[in-house]
């Protein structure tokens, strides 16, 4: 066999390899994170869990992942398979803190780009790259909590944000959203959700096929406030917060939902930003009814050695696991 058929030949097993784990049941879970303002805290870090409740820090609780680019730091990362199931991207904020430019001036004068990566496996990962979504809104200041949906409507991914604006005499933020094919070229920005009473940051939509409505979207906007759609465009209906267990927007924000593998519960998870408490998970039999989320006892569950901040959780065949198992347990906390 020539050198060309030899190569033509590891490309389609491996293309096969991946086809298979994509068509595979997810019996796992990434969690991607960052840990704090300080050190090595504003990069990717990786956890992973069988169950979703109880997690293992990869590599010793270090970052995986390392930005050099522009603010040379990342934030508040989220996680999407490919549609079709051969590439994952990694989105997070550009922002590093602990760099002492301070909050007001990441608000006003801080990054209009995201920082991407992309991966065909989860362990082989590329060189990040800044995409600018947000510099063409005017008087944009940052751009924050990115996160991506495929939208089957249009056969592409819709990737939406936080970004604040001026608004009256002050400034406000709003979530913007764009959309793309390949994580490179967007088209340009939209407002997608503005509050007329609050300001609205760490939106995610989670499609939800066996329930009711086709989204749910849960955003911080002064409560942690629940939505249901048909549609990414809408009309969004209000179905309720989580003000009915103490918690609202002053205590926690980072909203993470997804459901548990083979089952009808959910999980959401609450980063406690106040009490600098990291990630506090609530779960539900009923993702059609806000009011029966329960926040867990300490007994239930185990976030790992590391202080986990606002990231994104995805779920991942027993393949996928073993291989980041494999690739990141060579060094102990």
């Amino acid at each position: 066999m020539n050198a060309v058929r030899l190569g033509l030949t590891f490309t389609l097993l491996a293309l096969l390899g991946r086809l298979s784990a994509a068509m595979s049941p997810a019996d796992a879970y990434l969690f991607a994170h960052f840990t704090g303002d300080a050190g090595d805290g504003e990069q990717i870090h990786f956890a992973v869990s069988e169950d979703g409740l109880h997690w293992t820090d990869l590599n010793g609780s270090q970052p995986v992942l390392v930005s050099k680019l522009g603010e040379q730091g990342v934030r508040d990362p989220s996680l999407i398979r490919s549609s079709d199931g051969q590439t994952f991207y990694l989105l997070a904020t550009d922002l590093r803190i602990a760099n002492g430019k301070g909050w007001k001036a990441a608000t006003t004068e801080g990054s209009t780009a995201i920082v991407i990566w992309e991966s065909p496996d989860l362990v082989n990962w590329s060189e990040p790259r800044l995409v600018d979504v947000a510099g063409s809104i005017p008087g944009a200041g940052c751009a924050w909590a990115p996160e991506a949906i495929y939208d089957e409507t249009r056969g592409d991914y819709f990737v939406y944000w936080a970004t604040i604006v001026p608004h009256g005499d002050g400034r406000k933020a709003n979530i913007y959203g764009a959309h793309t094919r390949d994580f490179r070229t967007f088209s340009a920005p939209e407002l997608y959700i503005a509050r007329d009473d609050h300001a609205i940051i760490d939106t995610q939509i989670v499609p939800t096929p066996t329930a009711a409505h086709r989204y749910f979207r849960v955003s911080c906007d002064g409560q942690i406030t629940f939505e249901v759609s048909d549609s990414l465009a809408g009309p969004w209906t209000r179905i309720g917060n989580l003000a009915y267990l103490g918690y609202t927007g002053k205590e926690v924000e980072g909203p993470i939902l997804f459901p548990f593998n083979a089952s009808s519960r959910w999980s959401l998870l609450l980063d406690q930003y106040s009490s600098r408490g990291g990630y506090l998970p609530f779960v539900t039999d009923d993702i059609r009814q806000p009011d029966s989320f329960r926040v867990l006892a300490p007994a239930e569950y185990a976030l790992g050695a590391s202080r986990k901040r606002h990231g994104g959780v995805l779920p991942i065949t027993r393949a996928e696991y073993d291989a980041l198992l494999a690739r990141w347990t060579d060094r102990q906390p």
